[in-house]
């Protein structure tokens, strides 16, 4: 692996579950399961150990040699599938994180925030990101963001849960993720942006990875991008190269995993709280230069 001897914000992505009330077409969290290793967040003890060894691996002196990983406080982001289907082992990642200095945030899509949890998130987090793809009916029905019994996000009740989190927590960053893909790319989401007032919105590439129908090309990705020109000034935008060995990602049994041009489907690692994060994270291609190259293009901090 490449080094760097910049210091680069370290926010490590834990897809804490695969499960999720929504079934995105082209939504990337699937994982190749291994049978005799259980997910996590059946034993709470697990949870917290994870944190723990990230935090402690990150921090470390061998990290920062090795990739530039120092100077800034790591941050454990939590995401899925959806997390707010498992709000207890949600809850002991967080707990666990803020009591070892780590810094906490939570990418949902926001079908379960009530103003109740959204008070007893909101101390926690730096930041909360809400996915939101379409303000359009037929357009989240085709793309899959609706669940079983035919029931969408209400943006309106989105809209009351940020205003518990902001007074809860006036510190907390909000963040808008939107993948651009063949049903939405010919929307104008601008009611939604105004509507969850974020401090960043991130607009993705569809990963032809998982489902090349749902691609878009360099034109009509250009022409989202274009027809949300007003927004600039907030907006991060990630083509699919962009997001190739960038990110630290760990999956729900506690492997790291990467996308990588260089393989079919996902790379992954042996599982961390066997082997420890050193010997895990090496075992996957990584890229610090496109790692620092992408966050500070996002001012530095972002997921």
């Amino acid at each position: 692996m490449s080094t760097t001897s910049h210091p680069v914000p370290v926010v490590v992505n834990w897809h804490l579950t695969e499960a999720c009330n929504f079934s995105c077409r082209y939504c990337y969290a699937h994982w190749e399961r291994a049978e005799s290793i259980k997910d996590l967040i059946r034993e709470e003890h697990q949870v917290r150990a994870l944190v723990t060894e990230l935090g402690r691996f990150f921090r470390s002196d061998e990290a920062a040699r090795k990739f530039g990983f120092q100077g800034v406080n790591p941050r454990l982001n939590i995401a899925g599938g959806e997390p707010l289907l498992f709000p207890s082992a949600l809850q002991t990642a967080i707990h666990q994180a803020r009591r070892l200095g780590i810094r906490a945030s939570l990418i949902t899509n926001g079908s379960f925030l009530t103003e109740e949890l959204c008070e007893s998130l909101a101390p926690g987090l730096d930041m909360l990101g809400v996915s939101i793809d379409s303000g359009n009916v037929d357009t989240n029905n085709l793309i899959g963001r609706v669940d079983s019994h035919g029931r969408l996000l209400n943006l309106d009740s989105l809209s009351r849960s940020f205003k518990v989190l902001r007074r809860c927590n006036p510190a907390l960053a909000v963040k808008l993720n939107t993948v651009v893909n063949r049903l939405n790319w010919q929307d104008d989401l601008s009611n939604v942006v105004d509507l969850v007032e974020p401090e960043k919105w991130k607009i993705l590439r569809a990963l032809p990875l998982v489902d090349q129908s749902t691609s878009v090309t360099d034109i009509q990705f250009q022409a989202f991008v274009a027809r949300h020109a007003a927004y600039r000034s907030i907006a991060v935008v990630e083509d699919s190269q962009d997001m190739q060995e960038s990110y630290i990602m760990v999956d729900p049994q506690g492997r790291f995993f990467q996308n990588s041009p260089y393989s079919v489907g996902y790379q992954y690692s042996q599982p961390i709280l066997e082997v420890g994060a050193e010997k895990a994270f090496e075992q996957v291609n990584f890229d610090p230069e496109r790692f620092l190259s992408r966050y500070s293009k996002e001012a530095g901090d972002a997921t």
